[in-house]
């Protein structure tokens, strides 16, 4: 009688453990495009009310990420110039291109693209 108390108490212990993905769990999970040949990307850049500038890239003409702050940095901040925003919008859409979704970037692949101020 007492392995079968030890028993059952194990199998409804075992059956109410929540587990939950962490936050890193989630936040490293990609989701692969289906891109093909007809697929059409392109970037926009767009000027924030604060004369700063983000970007918008498009997938076939619909809006797929809105970029107006700088990524990756703390503060709502945009980029400097257009150029500066223009060249990380490239920058995300190869990323996009070539794997899946969301792309992530580091402040030092922004730096080595000279786009922080």
């Amino acid at each position: 009688m007492k392995a079968f108390f030890i028993f059952f108490s194990l199998l409804i212990v075992s059956c109410n453990s929540n587990i939950e993905p962490t936050k890193e769990d989630i936040s490293d999970t990609k989701v692969p495009l289906k891109n093909n040949a007809d697929t059409e990307f392109s970037v926009v850049t767009i000027e924030n009310q604060d004369a700063t500038w983000g970007y918008q890239l498009l997938k076939d003409g619909k809006l797929m990420i809105d970029q107006k702050n700088i990524p990756a940095i703390q503060g709502n901040r945009g980029f400097s110039t257009k150029e500066k925003a223009e060249l990380m919008g490239s920058f995300i859409l190869q990323k996009v291109k070539n794997g899946g979704f969301p792309p992530t970037v580091s402040i030092e692949e922004m730096d080595s693209l000279g786009v922080l101020n």
